[in-house]
Formats: structure tokens, sequence, C-alpha cells
């Protein structure tokens, strides 16, 4: 099913449609304030889903959009045996860690807007193992993709980003250690890794292309 191949692309698409759409919404609706997150940092991105219209939004997108990463992440691990992954091992990693970060954002998608301290730790528990995971999937996968596929340039962006975000975090410590008032630029960056995470997978969408990936589903006999 061709169709499949889009699946990358969703999986970076809805989320970031998602947010975006919910953050001017927030805004109409005077939750937040007219700005440029990624200059201005003037909200975080759970800012932007917490009331009115954005509430039912934020939690109708991203729920869906973990169940696509769900998906992504085991066609990932397809992908990588056809181009000849052999490590048992390194596909079940993937897949685990893939799956773990759409669950946890599944977590933070149902926790955000609800009141509580309990609730509370699981937003954050939710958002930080989402990105820390999703992090560590594509970081392994750009690693074996390395050993794969000779001389392609969609690895080559892959690492750009990975190299990228890895370079904010760093960053982003360092300031939040030496700079006073730190925490005044904190929810640009986090836009801006948000962003960068999210288009690694526009990336794979590319990569399946140029490798001429395809799935195919086949009906049992015994099922019919």
């Amino acid at each position: 099913m061709n169709k499949l191949r889009l699946v990358p692309l969703l999986t970076g698409l809805v989320p970031i449609v998602a947010v975006h759409t919910t953050l001017v919404v927030s805004a109409l609706q005077e939750y937040i304030p007219w700005c440029i997150p990624y200059i201005d940092s003037c909200t975080s991105i759970s800012a932007t889903g917490r009331h009115g219209a954005a509430y039912f939004i934020f939690k109708g997108t991203m729920i869906p959009a973990a169940m696509i990463m769900m998906l992504y992440w085991i066609l990932v691990c397809r992908w990588i045996t056809v181009l000849g992954e052999k490590s048992i091992a390194v596909r079940r990693t993937i897949l685990i860690i893939g799956v773990t970060a759409a669950l946890f954002l599944i977590l933070y998608a149902v926790a955000l807007g609800a009141a509580g301290d309990y609730l509370k730790v699981q937003r954050r528990m939710g958002v930080t193992v989402y990105f820390t995971f999703t992090y560590l999937g594509q970081l392994l996968l750009t690693w074996r993709l390395g050993l794969l596929l000779k001389n392609d340039r969609t690895r080559s962006w892959q690492l750009a980003n990975c190299y990228s975000l890895l370079a904010i975090g760093i960053l982003t410590l360092f300031l939040g250690i030496l700079l006073p008032g730190y925490e005044d630029y904190e929810d640009a960056f986090e836009w801006i890794m948000a962003l960068l995470i999210h288009l690694y997978f526009f990336i794979t969408w590319i990569g399946w292309r140029n490798t001429g990936f395809k799935v195919t589903f086949y009906t049992h006999p015994d099922a019919r």
C-alpha cells in the first residue's frame, strides 16, 4: 500500500499543524498573547492547548498523532530490515523506544489542561519522556542508516538535524546555569527543538522515497 509511505510525513506534519493551530486559536480567544514564540518566547507549547477550543483541538490531534507515530516506528523497523539490518536487538530497541515515546505523548495530551499536582507530574513526565525517547530513537536510526546507506543525502540531513538538537540542548544547559533570567528565553528554545524533532520525520519520508520503500498487506486465505 503506497499510501503508507505518507506515514512519516503525517508523523511530522500533524503535531506541527496542531500546535500552530492551537497557538492561533488560543491567541484569538485571548488566553495567550499574539506573538512569534520562536523569537519572543512568549508562551510554552503546553499553554497553547490548555484552554478554550484549543484544549479540544490539542487532544483531538495529538492522540491520533501518537497512534500514527507508533505505526511510523513499526514501519521504520521494517524499512531498515529491507535495507539489510540484521540485528534483531537493534530493531527491537528502536521499536521499544519509539512506541514508548508515543505512549508518553498520549499521557501528556490526556493530562494537559487538567488540574492537580499529580496530573502536573504526569504532564511533565509525559512531555520529557516523549521528546527524550523520540530523539534517542532518531539518533539510533540515524546511526544504523549510516551503516546501511552509503553516500545518501537524507542521512546527512538526519545527522545535521540530530547535531543541531544536541547543540541546542547543550547551549540551553549552559545558559540555564550561567545566564540570569534564562527562563525568559526557555520557551523559545522549546519551540525550536520541538520543530526540529518533528522535521526529522519529513527527512525519513524523503529517505523512503529515495530507497523505493513500499509496504504491502496480504490477506491470509484462512482469514476470509
